[in-house]
């Protein structure tokens, strides 16, 4: 499972990289080059996968990504927490 998020999240960001470069008029590189407010559609994506709800303020991180491997090895450690915490229950 945890390679399956990696990869998803891992696609997300190139797919999103190719965007912001692909735009012109884009201004997303004045901020953080994965924002939180975007990675939340990655969240999305691994909710439908997983079947499960994966709630936004447990996983994504204020301020968003610097670096795709910041993005992919902290989004992937929440799910995985938030998962694990889950099954806890």
């Amino acid at each position: 499972m945890k390679d399956e998020i990696e990869k998803h999240l891992g696609q997300f960001w190139d797919k999103r990289a190719l965007e912001i470069v692909d735009d012109p008029l884009s201004v997303d590189d004045l901020g953080a080059p994965m924002e939180s407010v975007m990675a939340i559609e990655a969240l999305v994506d691994i909710g439908k996968m997983l079947k499960v709800k994966i709630p936004v303020d447990v996983v994504i991180r204020n301020g968003g990504y610097e670096t795709k491997e910041q993005f992919v090895n902290l989004v992937t450690s929440g799910i995985l927490k938030h998962l694990k915490d889950k099954t806890h229950e």
